[in-house]
């Protein structure tokens, strides 16, 4: 196993292996090396066969066309056969793309399993990527850098442009053989643009059903769709978003593995950050109204961002200072989240990913850097603590904020007396510890507003 996943706790990738049983992790590692190299050879083989029969069917369509025409004079009009003609090459196409899918997702399938096995057995690459790049199966060392669609100009979208390409220009051929047949149909200055269409709808359909085949895990066309809006309003997106996925999912089963208890923290993340939590699809509109009076000063400035969009900013946004750009790409993201995960997954993702503090990310980590162990079921004072600290990048105390927030808590009979008195207790530490900058008159100030209000 490789040093560092044996140091960051490498059972939660995987956790049935043993490191006596390296014989069966290379027994497998041959199998599955072998089963690659033959979904290659598939793949290959059948482009080269695509490439002649599609050649072949386009020509026999074309040629036979008005022969068929002829035969059934009287007995099917001319535009019926261009029709049957078209749903040839078309299902033709349909099948041969999603069957090019199938055996693409097998080849990355296949090279992550490779990759996995290699990892288990203790070798990686390193920084050698000038040799071996990251991106391929030679020189990867995550699985998912593997993806299942890598790129229009790659070997994966051979095929694609074969058939396109030759069931385009049957399509065109067609197109102008059934306005030839039916002059009526169009207006002349019409025909040259219907028959470009008809090629130009044909060739974006077979795109848009090769590309959905090859969607990952969690990709949708939604989520295509914002990534390429996010690179033409210049804030894109993290390169690979499934892989940054896995590693949140792998943080909320490292926090379940160190048997963490997330209910009292759930709790107080609904009622601190965003209290509609449960009623909303990622957007709560009341709270963006509120936030947008904040701003043109009619009502006091608060935030609108919901749990969900936080998490969007933290996984997926890599540049947070392009604010308005930055609140796009999160308004427009947050319902696709909410249609991938539950709204309880997206909580225990939230609470084992973002930021509590200056680099201190996840639960387990906040724990770590305020109380130097893991509490495995953090008080409500303890709870309310790390919620609070949340992406608090500059350490300060902000009082104000804390009294109104545990006030409001104490209300809503969330908080007891004796949990503010602990909680009040945690501030003064972590001040004392230096992890939290304040001085003795901000901490008198809290003490004073929460204890004796």
């Amino acid at each position: 196993m490789i040093e560092e996943d044996y140091k960051k706790g490498w059972r939660q990738h995987f956790p049935t292996y043993h490191f006596d049983d390296r014989d069966i992790a290379l027994e497998e590692y041959k199998v599955a090396a072998k089963n690659l190299e033959s979904e290659e050879r598939v793949f290959l083989n059948a482009s080269n066969v695509t490439l002649v029969s599609s050649a072949a069917l386009g020509s026999l369509l074309v040629g036979s066309s008005s022969q068929l025409i002829t035969v059934f004079n009287g007995i099917i009009p001319p535009y019926i056969i261009s029709l049957i003609l078209l749903s040839i090459i078309s299902s033709f196409s349909f099948i041969s793309l999603k069957y090019f899918s199938d055996r693409q997702r097998a080849i990355i399938f296949s090279g992550r399993k490779v990759i996995i096995l290699r990892r288990m057995l203790g070798l990686s690459y390193g920084n050698i990527q000038l040799l071996l790049p990251n991106w391929r199966v030679e020189g990867a060392d995550q699985p998912l850098a593997l993806r299942l669609f890598p790129g229009w100009l790659t070997y994966a979208a051979y095929p694609f442009w074969i058939i396109s390409i030759i069931s385009s220009s049957v399509v065109l051929f067609l197109s102008a053989y059934f306005i030839k047949q039916n002059p009526s149909v169009f207006s002349s200055e019409f025909n040259s643009i219907f028959i470009l269409l008809m090629g130009f709808t044909w060739s974006a359909l077979a795109m848009m059903i090769y590309r959905s085949s090859l969607l990952d895990t969690h990709e949708t066309s939604r989520l295509l769709f914002y990534k390429f809006i996010s690179r033409i309003i210049g804030l894109p997106l993290t390169e690979n978003i499934e892989y940054i996925v896995y590693r949140a999912k792998l943080a909320v089963y490292e926090t379940d593995r160190l048997k963490v208890s997330t209910k009292n923290i759930k709790k107080f993340l609904i009622f601190i950050e965003d209290k509609d939590f449960y009623s909303h699809s990622g957007i709560s509109y009341k709270s963006l109204a509120r936030s947008l009076l904040g701003v043109i000063k009619i009502k006091p400035r608060s935030g609108g961002s919901t749990i969900v969009q936080q998490l969007t900013r933290t996984l997926f946004i890599t540049n947070l200072s392009k604010t308005k750009r930055r609140k796009f790409i999160e308004l427009a993201l947050a319902p696709w989240i909410t249609s991938v995960f539950s709204k309880d997954l997206i909580l225990d993702i939230y609470i084992s990913s973002v930021r509590f503090e200056r680099r201190q990310f996840g639960v387990i980590e906040a724990m770590e850097h305020f109380w130097d162990e893991v509490e495995c079921s953090p008080s409500n004072a303890q709870a309310f603590f790390l919620i609070e600290r949340v992406s608090n990048i500059r350490s300060k105390l902000l009082v104000n904020k804390i009294i109104e927030t545990v006030l409001s808590a104490k209300e809503q009979g969330l908080m007891s007396a004796d949990d503010i008195i602990n909680l009040v207790e945690l501030y003064s530490e972590a001040v004392e510890n230096r992890k939290i900058i304040a001085d003795q008159a901000e901490l008198l100030k809290l003490s004073e507003g929460v204890i004796n209000a």
